[in-house]
C-alpha cells in the first residue's frame, strides 16, 4: 500500500468512527468493530484511538 493510499484509508477509518459515535457508544458492536478496524491499520493502543475521539478510556469526555 502506497503512502497516499495509507493515508486516505486511515482518513476514511477514522470518519466512520467518528460517524459510528454520534450513533452509538464505546460498548456497542458497531462501534468496537469500527474501533478495532482503525486499531489494526494504525497500530494504535485503544486509549490512543479514544482519547483521538476525545473520550477517556472509560468513556468519559476528556475534561
Amino acid at each position: 500500500m502506497s503512502r497516499s493510499e495509507f493515508l486516505r484509508e486511515r482518513n476514511a477509518r477514522w470518519a466512520c468512527l467518528r460517524e459510528v459515535a454520534e450513533r452509538g457508544a464505546p460498548g456497542q458492536a458497531e462501534f468496537e468493530a469500527a474501533l478495532q478496524d482503525l486499531r489494526a491499520l494504525i497500530g494504535w493502543s485503544r486509549a490512543q484511538v479514544l482519547a483521538g475521539l476525545g473520550l477517556h478510556p472509560d468513556n468519559e469526555p476528556i475534561p
